[in-house]
């Protein structure tokens, strides 16, 4: 067992929700206190190096992480604690965050209704490039009902001995030639999807944390059906891209709105300038404090 720490504050019970939320079934198992799911670790080339499951679990009693990892290649373990670090925001200094968001008086109250907010991370750029684009013009449960169907017809079934944890999610490479009618899917969707795939596998598109904002939003817009508000929702989680801000976001323009007053996409984005170099922590409050209204 490897014991990961992190700064508070951290609002680790807002992050498992959000992961619960969106957990892809068969792929993850998330519980009040911990995540949990299979992986596959691909090199360069697009080979295995190594596969298996973790559990990341919190606990009150300290600052830390109690990370359990299954790995047939314990070679790559360090690159799956990377991820792991990635997909919980660990690295994250809320301290310094929170005190640049909290200048603004329209944030002020979210922050502090909720310190230590942080932006879930993912385990892979394709992984959660396929949901966003399947979440398009659908509630977040129907988005996950199609990952999971993806998941169960294209990935590779997995035996452990993890509750929950049946198959690995497929690869770009499987996505690119796999066959998606029938599950449920537009079209339209199915096209990008497959784009997508095929551009990562052939070193067009790269959806990870070594990907600059501005170069990738422009380069993943070039699928037909990506569009800005895809792309940045892609980089806040996939390329931990701290000032990621999909501005066009229906919630955001409602919750950012003062009282009786309609927001446009480019006025939200300019509202949001003070708000750098931390707008993707910003979308992150903004979201939850309108989910509190609306319940």
């Amino acid at each position: 067992m490897l014991t990961l720490s992190y700064r508070p504050p951290f609002d680790w019970t807002a992050l498992l929700s959000f992961l619960a939320y969106r957990a892809i079934p068969g792929v993850e198992q998330v519980t009040e206190s911990s995540y949990a799911r299979s992986f596959r670790v691909i090199n360069e080339r697009g080979e295995i190096d190594a596969q298996g499951h973790f559990i990341a679990q919190f606990s009150t009693d300290a600052n830390t992480v109690s990370l359990s990892v299954w790995i047939d290649n314990k070679a790559a373990l360090q690159r799956v604690v990377e991820r792991v670090r990635a997909i919980l925001d660990l690295r994250a200094d809320s301290e310094i965050i929170d005190s640049t968001l909290t200048l603004d008086p329209r944030l002020a109250k979210l922050v502090a209704r909720y310190p230590g907010t942080r932006v879930p991370g993912c385990w892979s750029g394709f992984e959660v490039a396929l949901r966003a684009i399947l979440g398009q013009q659908v509630t977040v449960k129907a988005a996950s009902t199609l990952v999971s169907r993806v998941a169960m017809r294209h990935g590779e079934a997995y035996d452990c001995d993890q509750e929950g944890i049946d198959y690995f999610f497929p690869e770009a490479e499987a996505i690119a030639i796999a066959d998606l009618e029938g599950l449920g899917i537009v079209r339209a969707r199915v096209a990008a999807i497959t784009d997508v795939a095929r551009r990562i596998v052939a070193g067009e598109l790269d959806i990870g944390p070594n990907a600059s904002l501005e170069a990738f939003v422009r380069a993943f817009c070039e699928s037909k059906g990506i569009g800005e508000w895809t792309a940045h929702y892609v980089a806040m989680r996939a390329l931990a891209d701290p000032n990621a801000f999909p501005h066009s976001d229906l919630i955001l323009l409602r919750a950012a709105a003062d009282k009786d007053e309609t927001l446009t996409p480019r006025a939200l984005k300019a509202r949001a300038e003070p708000w750098q170099p931390w707008r993707a922590y910003a979308v992150l409050l903004l979201w939850r404090g309108y989910a509190a209204i609306e319940n």
